[in-house]
């Protein structure tokens, strides 16, 4: 992996973030919530997955969709938390914890998110005019 990535600090915290998650995790893990633990885990895990593919995508488009991709499972990731500490597999401390951690890579991820959303617009004002124009029934050649 380049060092670029390494550099941003929403991976940083996502990589954070998913490592906390494990030890917290695997501190309650038992045989017959396995399959619940291992589910928290992988959702911890793709977050700065996608993050590190939004950054090596060539485009703001693509790079958003990675991002957005990382938001949605940083979502999960969260709900998956709360069931956790409602069936008591994660201590309530962890949670808490675990819950600003997660806030802080959502506020990364927004500001990402914002940035991206800015250069789309950027490139798509500067896109050349379509050969057809709005509401026209012909149709280019």
């Amino acid at each position: 992996m380049s060092a670029g990535v390494r550099e941003l600090r929403v991976w940083q915290e996502s990589v954070a973030l998913a490592g906390d998650v494990i030890l917290a995790v695997r501190q309650g893990m038992r045989r017959e919530t396995k399959s619940v633990s291992e589910a928290v885990m992988a959702t911890a895990l793709v977050i700065g997955t996608h993050i590190s593919d939004g950054y090596a995508r060539p485009t703001p488009l693509e790079q958003r969709d990675a991002y957005l991709a990382a938001k949605r499972a940083l979502l999960r990731l969260e709900t998956e938390l709360a069931v956790a500490k409602h069936a008591n597999l994660i201590p309530p401390g962890s949670f808490t914890e675990l819950t600003l951690r997660s806030g802080q890579v959502t506020k990364l991820l927004t500001g990402f998110l914002a940035y991206l959303d800015r250069q789309v617009a950027e490139s798509s004002e500067r896109a050349p005019p379509s050969a057809v124009s709005p509401g026209s029934d012909r149709v280019p050649s």
